[in-house]
């Protein structure tokens, strides 16, 4: 068993412990720290897999941006540290089975890909931040630079909103 397998099982095992742990700790704060936990899971078997840029997004977008928002937006809330406490979990016997549904049919659809029989392996993983930058600024520049000029109009049109609420 080589290096790769058993970064991949710890990255796994982290991934599933964080969900796992996100979703039925009562408290929020704790809630939101074993999300770090799964966001670096992720990111590593994005790493281990060759896709980097997806790795770094995941990293810089999640972990850098979502869970910092999350964690701020707790704190910035003014609830005191009484209203922060225990949580109570609804509507976990409806999870369950859906959660369940979505594994089994996870597990289905990788073993149709020959992920769980052996064989038909990927081969040696290349990088490939410099052709989705290839492809973004040559093949699908309008699409690309449409999407910038929306991002831009739409936090002009947040910044706008904020500062006339508060006038």
């Amino acid at each position: 068993m080589g290096i790769e397998v058993i970064l991949f099982w710890l990255f796994a095992a982290m991934s599933v412990a964080g969900g796992l742990m996100a979703v039925l700790l009562p408290r929020i704060v704790h809630a939101v720290f074993s999300l770090l936990l799964c966001f670096l899971g992720v990111t590593g078997i994005y790493a281990l897999a060759g896709a980097d840029f997806l790795a770094i997004t995941q990293l810089v977008v999640y972990v850098g941006g979502i869970l910092v928002l999350l964690a701020f937006g707790i704190l910035l809330t003014g609830r005191t540290a009484a209203s922060l406490g225990k949580s109570e979990v609804r509507n976990r016997w409806i999870g369950l089975p859906i959660g369940l549904a979505i594994f089994f049919g996870l597990i289905v659809a990788l073993d149709k890909s020959r992920g769980l029989g052996g064989g038909g392996g990927a081969g040696e993983a290349e990088g490939t931040t410099e052709g989705l930058g290839r492809l973004l600024l040559g093949d699908y520049i309008i699409g690309f630079e449409f999407a910038s000029i929306l991002l831009l109009v739409a936090l002009i049109g947040a910044a706008y909103m904020v500062r006339r609420a508060k006038a």
